[in-house]
């Protein structure tokens, strides 16, 4: 049965995929539901919603509020009519809205939240520029500014230095500029707040001893550029390490065996995304089932479709968005016995 009414708190880096991702199963589900989207991306959803009453959806039925996180949210959070919260950002945000419902009905609340997500590049990977062809791009796509992005780089220690010299000369190479021109390939970060919090994640990589390679300053233009940024010599215990930066900065870690390298992808708070290059099938089975993701791509990264479950474990969340099982978030199991 639709459990009811259903709060959709979406992100701004993918403000109107994410929507989608929440809105439409719920509305499949029959469920009604208000939309929050983040105060930095409003307008697309509030353009859904005008889209979605255009196409005869009832008053009542997809509602969209705009506002900022410690009011509109909270009082979602908060609201004892609310029955399911789907919420996808950052792990703090994500701990309040379980206080949240903690505080008031018991919602259930579902969870996409951050990463630091490993690309693990074994000595035996089928194409090492390939290889780092798709880590400078998984980083640098979107201003690094994902979830899922592949912020650490960890490389078996035989061919790293190949390797990073390969992501350097891609970083390098990107273009950054206005996103509405054609020939830009990276842009600006969401908001001058943003990229003083990435900078400051620079500044600590380099009091921590991290070598830069590549990048690591403002670009000289107006609006919130950030060179694109590599460092290698990092090891586990360097906040680079560990903390989601959300932004267009790359860490390399080196390692020299299998086990040294699963070690590494686990030793972090999250679980959202992992990727590892090998060119042997019963390896990538191995470290695949090894390294506690929820979705793990093997010599390729960021592939996806709609049928395909996506979600985090640990403190990367818990639930599904797309596929068949986004529509469990959206409804309740009833067991009816009859007795005639």
């Amino acid at each position: 049965e639709p459990v009811g009414v259903v709060a959709a708190v979406v992100p701004w880096n993918f403000p109107l995929t994410m929507a989608a991702w929440k809105v439409a199963p719920a509305l499949a589900t029959g469920c009604t539901v208000v939309l929050k989207p983040a105060e930095q991306s409003p307008l697309s959803a509030l353009r859904l919603g005008r889209l979605a009453s255009e196409a005869g959806l009832p008053a009542g039925v997809f509602n969209v509020v705009a506002g900022e996180g410690p009011t509109a949210g909270r009082a979602l959070g908060l609201h004892p009519d609310v029955d399911v919260l789907a919420f996808t950002g950052s792990t703090a945000v994500g701990r309040h809205f379980l206080r949240y419902a903690a505080d008031s009905n018991l919602k259930r609340v579902w969870l996409e939240l951050g990463g630091k997500s490993p690309n693990i590049v074994l000595p035996d990977a089928p194409d090492p520029a390939r290889a780092a062809a798709s880590a400078a791009w998984g980083i640098f796509f979107n201003q690094g500014e994902m979830c899922t992005a592949p912020s650490r780089l960890l490389v078996h220690s035989s061919i790293a230095d190949d390797i990073v010299d390969a992501v350097v000369e891609h970083a390098r190479a990107l273009r950054i500029g206005d996103p509405l021109d054609p020939a830009t390939t990276m842009g600006a970060l969401v908001t001058a707040e943003h990229l003083a919090r990435v900078e400051g994640h620079i500044a600590r990589a380099h009091a921590d001893g991290a070598r830069l390679r590549s990048g690591g300053n403002r670009v000289d233009r107006p609006g919130n550029y950030l060179e694109p940024t590599v460092f290698d010599r990092v090891t586990p215990d360097m906040a680079l390490a560990r903390d989601e930066v959300f932004g267009p900065v790359l860490a390399v870690l080196t390692f020299d065996t299998e086990d040294e390298a699963v070690r590494l992808a686990n030793a972090t708070e999250y679980g959202l995304a992992a990727g590892v290059w090998t060119a042997d099938l019963s390896t990538a089975h191995r470290v695949s089932r090894a390294v506690r993701a929820g979705t793990v791509w093997v010599n390729c990264y960021e592939e996806g479709g709609l049928n395909v479950p996506f979600g985090g474990v640990k403190q990367s969340g818990h639930g599904r968005d797309k596929s068949l099982h986004a529509l469990d978030k959206y409804t309740d199991l009833k067991t009816t016995w009859i007795r005639l």
